[in-house]
């Protein structure tokens, strides 16, 4: 596989430093990092779409009540 070459502050590095676990490479620790970010917004995005359709179901269910209510 083809590798590519970034510049990182030494900071940036220690940091690595210390999400290394057991013989994790720079490639593993940024690639876990990216993972866990990615799943942190796809929480985020499903949460916010369970709160939007509790708020329409809501509304059904007012709406259904009232109906029930005529008779």
């Amino acid at each position: 596989m083809p590798t590519t070459t970034i510049k990182l502050y030494p900071q940036t590095k220690h940091a690595l430093d210390d999400l290394k676990q057991n013989h994790d490479t720079y490639d593993q620790v940024i690639f876990k990092l990216v993972a866990q970010a990615k799943k942190k917004n796809l929480i985020k995005e499903l949460v916010e779409a369970y709160q939007s359709k509790a708020k329409e179901d809501v509304k059904i269910t007012q709406e259904w009540d009232a109906a029930s209510d005529v008779e």
